[in-house]
């Protein structure tokens, strides 16, 4: 397993990685890094445990967002469901059980 440096803030920290997930975690890292240095810019000096845990809400809020908006636009673009000709299926069976029958 691979080790990934992250800096936030003043801090360091080594964080396990699954190898080939270096990189992804890297930017993640940034990512975090970046956010914490506008909420601090933002916000003023905090503890090292309140600006991760104000990052950690606002990352929190955004995916609530996401998924909740993203369910929306889902089931308001999803197509409607034709209705099914049963006659149809109802042959298409009895084909199907004929064939694995002989």
């Amino acid at each position: 397993m691979a080790q990934v440096a992250i800096t936030v803030g003043a801090h360091h920290y080594r964080i396990a990685a699954r190898d080939g997930d270096e990189i992804r975690i890297e930017r993640l890292g940034e990512e975090l890094a970046a956010r914490a240095a506008r909420l601090t810019k933002a916000l003023g000096v905090m503890s090292e445990a309140q600006t991760l845990v104000m990052v950690a809400l606002m990352l929190a809020d955004e995916l609530a967002e996401a998924r909740s908006g993203g369910a929306a636009v889902a089931a308001a673009e999803a197509p409607a469901m034709p209705t099914p000709d049963l006659a149809r299926l109802t042959r298409i069976v009895e084909r199907l059980e004929a064939l694995s029958s002989t």
